[in-house]
């Protein structure tokens, strides 16, 4: 539905209720949804005539097209067919997750998918029920701590990476030449005036004014985007940070006019080193693109979104990284559980050098420098790292429940009932899906398995380890390397044969994943004497012979659905069927998974593929694979 008034906005609505939004627009793009990426050869218009508007898209290009679907659910898709690869893909979608839904965190409310809970206050508010609040009732929304008094010296202060609100409480000025100034001016003037923004771009600047009054209503925070709201504020709240920053004026100037020679001579040794931390991470980049084969790997400029700790910091919270406090120990570094002073408990990753320190910094730097730039509920969060002569540290948060790997294959499996486990592999599946295509990066991980999946004191499962990802271009397919890094368990032929790996990798490697959750079995057992020591073989016969929820744990048999159970089988052989192409992107198994009613389309067998039996297959929970050298046998 497109808003009648002229605010150049688009809703979702099911049955006369609001669902979703995406305006409004502002010149270019719908402004409250950065992942609406433009594209340039995609022209997108939108029109607002007396009698009529409009929305169009039309794409300039060869060789390609594009069409916008709503689906029977509410969600809005855009999907691309290619003639090159004759088939269509998805380039966005609308209600990606919770904060997508409209209003979830109530007026004056912002809901963020990276803190815990979704929903928070704007600054200078307060939940309106905070008991209500605290039990996850965010209906009601948030209130103002002080009210404003009009005209007595109150400011705006800048909320960035901000969805704009809904313009129905809003007036809006697209023809005007007005400046953010001006903007501020109006709103100013008017006492029930509780926000302001840009209208409309042009000239690379925002020209016109959006005036919002009273109640800001569907607040959505984002990991990136450009749009700037200015939310008003009581002079109080203003003054609490100006105090602050006088205060600190004050001291900074009296200690410049009394020791002005000293810190020339620190603005100095600061420059220089500068100069040299950059020529050490230039030479960083070009060792990391060399050794992992990532010619076209551009690193973004991660150290300005981390947190850096002090070794004694760590070193105190994790008792001198006591063996007692060891909780897992990988391919390429250990893990310690730490206690910080605050009585926080982190998980501690301390890298440990393999063939010289070239190798320990290219982990290092490409599990923080991916990592940083993420924010997802299914990814585990990084807290910070430290950076101390030798050592090479990341500081994540801890989990109480470990990893995935203790507990599918072992007597603990019992916790995990069917309900829970349909969780986990929806959770994982949503990471992946964010990695793949939401994110302002395009990632592929390159060893999802169960020891890298951890799970928090609620059983959901984050995501973790991303020492060996691979950042893609947003237009690449493919990628290949002579070093494979992985775990054989869940390579994929490509890889496993070829050295060819894309996102269709991980999708293989979910699949395998999936389909032990369902059965609690390995996917190679050690021992090769086994009728079931393959676990693709066994599933892909059970299913010719219809024997799928038979694969089923034991100990869920009656505790779940078989239709179910079968679906989800079907959507893991999906997954790993031979050929990449075959394989459905992340998005469209995030999509089967949570639309029982669609039909799916029918698996290819997949490859069946054997480590050479002459080499021991090693197992330990939570061990990252080395560089593999071992041998397999697909057919």
């Amino acid at each position: 539905m497109m808003d009648h008034r002229g605010s150049n906005e688009i809703y979702l609505k099911t049955q006369n209720k609001i669902t979703f939004r995406i305006g409004p627009w502002n010149g270019i793009q719908f402004s409250d949804y950065p992942t609406m990426k433009v594209f340039s050869n995609i022209r997108f218009k939108y029109r607002h005539e007396e009698t009529e508007g409009y929305y169009t898209f039309e794409y300039v290009g060869k060789g390609l097209i594009s069409r916008l679907v709503m689906l029977p659910n509410g969600h809005l898709e855009r999907y691309a067919y290619s003639d090159e690869s004759k088939k269509w893909s998805l380039m966005w979608k609308g209600l990606n997750d919770e904060c997508d839904e409209y209003s979830r965190c109530g007026p004056n409310g912002v809901c963020d998918m990276s803190v815990e809970g979704f929903c928070q206050c704007l600054r200078g508010y307060t939940p309106t029920n905070p008991k209500e609040w605290s039990n996850r009732q965010f209906d009601g929304g948030c209130k103002r701590i002080v009210k404003i008094l009009c005209h007595s010296g109150e400011g705006f202060f800048l909320e960035k990476r901000l969805k704009f609100p809904d313009i129905t409480n809003a007036t809006l000025d697209y023809k005007s030449n007005d400046s953010i100034k001006d903007c501020e001016r109006k709103c100013l003037k008017n006492c029930c005036c509780t926000a302001f923004s840009g209208a409309l771009i042009s000239d690379n600047s925002l020209k016109g004014c959006i005036l919002w009054f009273n109640e800001l209503i569907d607040l959505k925070r984002f990991g990136f985007g450009e749009t700037e709201l200015f939310v008003r504020l009581p002079a109080s709240e203003l003054e609490i940070k100006e105090n602050k920053n006088n205060k600190k004026f004050v001291i900074i100037l009296a200690t410049s006019l009394a020791a002005a020679a000293v810190l020339g001579l620190f603005i100095f040794l600061l420059v220089l080193i500068l100069w040299k931390k950059n020529k050490k991470r230039n030479k960083m980049r070009e060792t990391l693109a060399r050794d992992l084969n990532t010619e076209h790997l551009q690193i973004p400029n991660w150290k300005d979104d981390l947190v850096f700790f002090k070794l004694s910091t760590i070193s105190s919270a994790t008792k001198n990284f006591s063996d007692d406090n060891k909780i897992g120990e990988g391919g390429f570094g250990s893990v310690y559980k730490g206690k910080m002073g605050d009585g926080k408990n982190i998980a501690v990753k301390r890298l440990f050098k393999i063939d010289g320190e070239r190798i320990q910094e290219n982990m290092f730097m490409n599990e923080s420098g991916l990592i940083a730039k993420c924010q997802h509920k299914n990814l585990v969060q990084l807290l910070g790292c430290c950076i101390e002569g030798d050592e090479r540290i990341l500081v994540f948060e801890f989990m109480p429940n470990n990893s995935l790997n203790s507990i599918i294959f072992g007597e603990e499996r019992r916790k995990l009932v069917w309900e829970k486990r349909v969780e986990i592999i929806i959770g994982i599946s949503k990471g992946l899906q964010y990695l793949h295509e939401d994110s302002i990066l395009k990632i592929v991980h390159r060893d999802i398995k169960a020891g890298n999946i951890l799970l928090d004191e609620e059983m959901n499962p984050k995501i973790t380890d991303f020492g060996t990802a691979r950042l893609f271009a947003s237009d690449q397919k493919e990628a290949s390397t002579i070093v494979k890094i992985g775990t054989d368990e869940y390579m994929s032929p490509e890889y496993a044969m070829e050295g060819i790996f894309s996102p269709k990798s991980d999708v293989f490697s979910f699949g395998v994943l999936l389909l032990e959750i369902i059965s609690g079995k390995k996917s190679l057992s050690h021992y090769y004497n086994n009728p079931e020591a393959n676990l693709l073989e066994l599933v892909w016969s059970h299913y010719n012979e219809n024997k799928s929820f038979e694969l089923l744990d034991k100990c869920m048999k009656d505790s779940c659905s078989m239709i179910q159970v079968i679906r989800f089988v079907e959507i893991g052989l999906l997954c790993v069927q031979e050929y990449a192409d075959d394989r459905p992107d992340m998005s469209f198994v995030v999509f089967l998974l949570n639309n029982e009613n669609t039909t799916l389309p029918k698996p290819k067998q997949p490859s069946f593929c054997r480590v050479d039996s002459s080499k021991e297959i090693k197992q330990k929970d939570d061990n990252q694979s080395l560089p593999s050298a071992s041998t397999k046998d697909c057919r």
